[in-house]
């Protein structure tokens, strides 16, 4: 399937099997991140860790607690998404395609 796919095309995945190792599921969270609605909702989430960061003076020093990145994507069964295949997708997906339903859009 991968063969099949033309640079710059659009193409669908979908996450039918559970990642065997660490990078694997890495590598499926990078894939999957670069969804449309996967980049809106980091841009959502980034802004409301702009707006609660509020650094107080603090022993001569400004002092804040920042709030960690929440993750939406994460890898699991069912996930989807849709993506414009460049050659580093395209060489991403030839190693995790064993996880992926991989089919054009």
């Amino acid at each position: 399937m991968l063969e099949n796919i033309a640079t710059g095309s659009t193409i669908n995945i979908k996450v039918v099997k559970q990642p065997t190792s660490e990078a694997a599921r890495k590598t499926l969270v990078r894939i999957l991140s670069k969804d449309a609605d996967a980049v809106a909702d980091n841009k959502r989430l980034k802004d409301t860790r702009k707006a609660n960061y509020n650094p107080q003076p603090r022993g001569g020093r400004l002092y804040s607690g920042r709030m960690i990145k929440i993750r939406n994507v994460k890898g699991n069964i069912g996930e989807t998404g849709t993506i414009k295949a460049t050659y580093d997708v395209i060489k991403d997906l030839g190693s995790v395609a064993r996880f992926l339903e991989i089919a054009s859009a």
